[in-house]
């Protein structure tokens, strides 16, 4: 594997082609206008992968061989391929499976797609994403970056789903790190999970509390599997977090909790 310094240089050649042609906005910036298309970027959710979903983060629940359940997530290609971070195998780019097997690294993992969840709200912020996908993933596959779940100190480099997601979202000049956001770095705290990019991406992320954050859910447009998958991260958020208890606890622990054995750092 190459050293961190050469990561920075190397060619971005592999999926330089799947890049799409900027579209220049006619409409002048800061006007009315502008602003209101700038917000028209398409569904926000999906249920699977198409032809003008670059960039979508998708969600899956992943049965390693050994029969542990765990959630990976990973970034729709402009050929509806996903590129990730994944066991056995490191980042990667393969063909979407909705509903069957992944063989790496010699073994069979079985996966199942959950969701999509387009990431940014602004016309302005999916255009940037998808004008300069490929070259964000390449950076990581042509150098065979491997797969870990925490890296230890001293550890050569590797990045788990969440970290390579948010490093193609949020890139950095310096490949450790990530440019997060203010807002969602305050949401989420120093620790951000997977889930936290979820609440991010929905944006549910400024929300104070709760209850609020229910409201908000309610009004959005989603896939029923996602509103539900949703519903029951923030009961299991609120239970764990005190800013949000605000409300008698469940009689039950969500599917969401159930399913998802470990919720990944980014």
């Amino acid at each position: 594997m190459s050293s961190l310094p050469q990561l920075i240089l190397c060619s971005a050649a592999l999926l330089a082609a799947t890049l799409p042609a900027a579209t220049a906005s006619p409409h002048k910036p800061g006007s009315r206008l502008s602003a209101a298309a700038d917000r028209a970027t398409g569904p926000q959710a999906v249920t699977g992968v198409s032809r003008g979903q670059a960039g979508y983060v998708h969600y899956f629940v992943v049965a390693h061989p050994d029969g542990t359940l765990e959630d990976q997530v990973g970034i729709e290609m402009e050929d509806q391929r996903i590129a990730w971070s994944f066991p056995g195998a490191g980042v990667m780019v393969s063909t979407f499976v909705k509903n069957g097997v992944i063989e790496a690294g010699g073994k069979i993992y079985r996966i199942e797609h959950l969701h999509g969840v387009r990431p940014f709200r602004t016309v302005r912020d999916m255009q940037a994403l998808r004008q300069d996908l490929g070259r964000r993933v390449a950076v990581w596959v042509d150098n065979d970056v491997p797969y870990c779940v925490f890296r230890e100190p001293n550890q050569p480099f590797c990045l788990s789903c969440g970290d390579f997601v948010i490093r193609v979202l949020f890139p950095s000049t310096n490949l450790v790190s990530a440019n997060f956001p203010r807002d969602f770095q305050r949401a989420a705290g120093e620790t951000p999970t997977t889930d936290d990019l979820l609440t991010y991406m929905l944006g549910l992320h400024t929300l104070p509390d709760y209850r609020s954050r229910m409201s908000r859910l309610a009004s959005l447009d989603l896939p029923s599997s996602l509103h539900q998958d949703v519903a029951d991260m923030l009961r299991t958020q609120r239970d764990t977090r005190p800013m949000l208890a605000d409300t008698p606890a469940p009689q039950r622990p969500g599917a969401l909790a159930i399913r998802k054995q470990q919720n990944r750092r980014l």
